[in-house]
């Protein structure tokens, strides 16, 4: 009988092994959609099921909405002294959160199957983790492509039809509703004033919809639109200053007014941390940036940043603001125009309202200040809208 509880003790205390890859698909993408973008990539190799598990539409969900802000840049491919084409490639900068000033930021560069061999990039726009980018064929024709740097894919947009007026803007927008993203091309004529909207919906549209007189819109629209609750925005100026925006869902237009102490300087829209932001490079007292506390509220308008005397600093050219940082320092992308001939060179900086401290963020690598946007890169495949 000794034997026999000896026995029976020794079965109770015998555990079988468990590891990682037996508990549930969903507690893996849990794990997985929490760590590094570059963690996520060595998890990627390790099997078969977790290099699936990274490609499932649940997984770029759960990813997206954890995922911290990132940069992106396109570098298209250039010839070398041998005549032979490089290719052309994404690189992501990983943002520090606080930044490391003594370190540079963490690099990944993607290659990229697209060559816009002729005049350069001519947009780049982001929605998403989604990349839209825009060129000009050696026909003069305009070819819109829309990528996931992070899936190593990209769709070709069918050819849209013929713009009445030069002045345009492409942008990509999400409609949450149903989840579906859409192009926009706004075209803006004067004499007479009208805003002409062509739209294609990714997955849905075999070509492009016109609608081709939206009636008397701002007598101008400031060039830079952000993408926020559902809809795109941008300045519009008439007798007063306004916030024009375009609902993706139900592709109607509507505004709401500034506050008439904003004056004229006050050309440029941002969004930080999920919130409006209206500031101006040319302010006598600085940098000036306030934010929309309340989304369409008109009173909720608040001074959040003043950066005094950024240009005496070496900071100079333009700027973006991007996000609020742990430590409560903003995070800001700037043009440092006096540092490269060819182009402007983008600068990443953090200030600290507490200090009022304005400091140099390090990286290595091309940060071109055309072709860089700061978005939430994702696993989320453009081709799965096609299905």
């Amino acid at each position: 009988m000794g034997r026999g509880r000896s026995k029976r003790k020794a079965n109770q205390n015998t555990t079988t092994a468990v590891t990682v890859t037996d508990l549930p698909n969903h507690i893996i993408c849990d794990i997985l959609s929490r760590l590094p973008l570059n963690s996520i990539f060595t998890c990627k190799r390790v099997c078969k099921i977790w290099r699936d598990l990274t490609l499932d539409p649940y997984f770029a969900k759960l990813h997206l909405s954890r995922s911290p802000l990132s940069i992106i840049t396109y570098c298209n491919g250039t010839n070398t002294n041998n005549n032979s084409p490089s290719s052309s490639h994404f690189e992501i900068f990983l943002l520090d959160d606080p930044p490391v000033i003594s370190r540079p930021l963490s690099t990944m560069k993607f290659t990229a199957e697209i060559d816009f061999p002729y005049f350069g990039i001519q947009k780049v726009a982001s929605c998403n983790g989604l990349i839209l980018l825009s060129n000009y064929s050696s026909e003069g024709d305009l070819v819109i492509t829309v990528c996931n740097p992070l899936r190593g894919q990209h769709i070709v947009l069918p050819k849209p039809p013929k713009s009445p007026s030069h002045l345009y803007n492409l942008e990509l927008g999400h409609n949450p509703a149903t989840d579906q993203y859409k192009v926009l091309r706004l075209s803006h004529t004067y004499h007479p004033t009208r805003l002409y909207i062509d739209i294609y919906t990714i997955g849905i549209d075999d070509e492009w919809r016109s609608i081709r007189d939206m009636g008397q819109p701002p007598a101008f629209i400031f060039p830079n639109f952000v993408f926020l609750n559902g809809a795109l925005h941008c300045i519009g100026h008439e007798n007063v200053r306004f916030i024009y925006s375009f609902d993706i869902e139900k592709e109607q237009f509507g505004s709401f007014p500034l506050p008439s102490h904003f004056g004229d300087s006050f050309e440029f829209l941002g969004v930080v941390d999920n919130r409006l932001c209206i500031y101006s490079e040319y302010s006598l007292h600085g940098w000036e940036i306030w934010s929309m506390n309340k989304y369409g509220d008109f009173g909720s308008w608040t001074l959040e940043w003043v950066i005094d005397g950024p240009n005496a600093c070496g900071f100079d050219g333009c700027f973006k603001p991007l996000k609020m940082l742990k430590d409560g320092s903003l995070l800001i992308m700037f043009s440092n125009s006096r540092s490269e001939i060819k182009g402007k060179k983008t600068t990443l900086a953090s200030y600290n309202p507490q200090t009022q401290v304005l400091k140099k963020i390090k990286y290595r690598g091309t940060l071109p200040w055309r072709t860089s946007v700061a978005c939430v890169p994702c696993f989320f495949s453009p081709m799965d809208a096609l299905k």
